[in-house]
């Protein structure tokens, strides 16, 4: 890969994180009642169409975790003198920073829904163990068990979401140069 190549890359990504889906800051307030019949008043964002955004942000983090991160874990490309280590831990970062926006996303839609709130709930800190990853790929320096317990924490999700009626497919993202 060529730093040509290599910075093309990194400013697509970040074009990418930037445009994101269309933020606005509208809210709203929803009111629960707990099993003991107590009644909880939060604000949430207010997301139009927020289970579809919710499964195309899902399965677009999905995708690339899968495709750029897990996949070449398993196959123990991440590991010293692997060929190809160098382009993978730098597509990796890259996913792993396009992973953690999408999820953020994810969250505001599923945040916004009745019936995935819960599951927003649990986004959060999957976001934040996404981009956890970015620096250990950047150096080099990655944890097989950061990257184990954000695929259970994505394969609870969806599992969680499907037990919801919402079923969350795995999203192919627009390839990288050169992979």
């Amino acid at each position: 890969m060529t730093r040509a190549t290599l910075l093309l890359t990194l400013a697509l990504c970040a074009a990418v994180l930037a445009a994101g889906c269309g933020g606005g800051d509208d809210t709203k307030v929803v009111t629960s009642t707990n099993a003991a019949g107590q009644a909880t008043t939060r604000t949430v964002p207010d997301v139009k169409f927020a289970k579809t955004k919710f499964v195309l942000h899902t399965g677009l983090a999905l995708g690339a975790f899968r495709r750029w991160i897990y996949r070449p874990w398993k196959a123990g490309t991440f590991q010293q003198g692997a060929d190809g280590r160098t382009a993978a831990l730098v597509k990796a970062a890259a996913a792993a920073a396009f992973t953690a926006n999408e999820l953020r996303l994810a969250r505001r839609a599923a945040l916004s829904d009745d019936a995935l709130r819960g599951v927003g709930d649990r986004l959060g800190t999957l976001t934040d163990k996404a981009q956890g990853l970015v620096p250990g790929f950047r150096d080099g320096k990655l944890s097989p068990g950061e990257i184990a317990a954000l695929a259970a924490g994505l394969g609870s999700v969806t599992a969680l979401a499907r037990q919801l009626g919402v079923n969350v497919p795995e999203r192919s993202v627009p390839s990288l140069p050169g992979g």
